[in-house]
């Protein structure tokens, strides 16, 4: 039961900490990058489809430089241990 809990857990959080984190960065950019950015729908369909991994190409597409990859690469690592960190403890709690 646990396990299910635990993957339950990392699904919903991965997508909803991922569809925040776009949608902060998003309006926080300056008009340039935003014409970069994703649209609502799109953005959404990323975070479903690929979960954390939408942030790495998101970063870069918006900041083209390196910069931007190192942000995409941090906010992947970031989102990824937070996920994994509350989903261990979900799954503390029921054990």
């Amino acid at each position: 039961m646990s396990e299910v809990v635990e993957l339950t857990v990392q699904l919903i959080g991965s997508v909803y900490v991922t569809l925040r984190l776009l949608r902060w960065d998003t309006s926080r950019l300056p008009d340039a990058m935003r014409a970069r950015a994703w649209p609502e729908s799109t953005m959404l369909s990323a975070s479903l489809a690929f979960a954390p991994l939408c942030l790495l190409l998101h970063y870069t597409r918006t900041r083209r430089s390196f910069k931007g990859f190192a942000l995409g690469l941090l906010a992947l690592v970031t989102t990824s241990v937070f996920v994994s960190l509350v989903s261990a403890a979900c799954a503390w709690l029921l054990a």
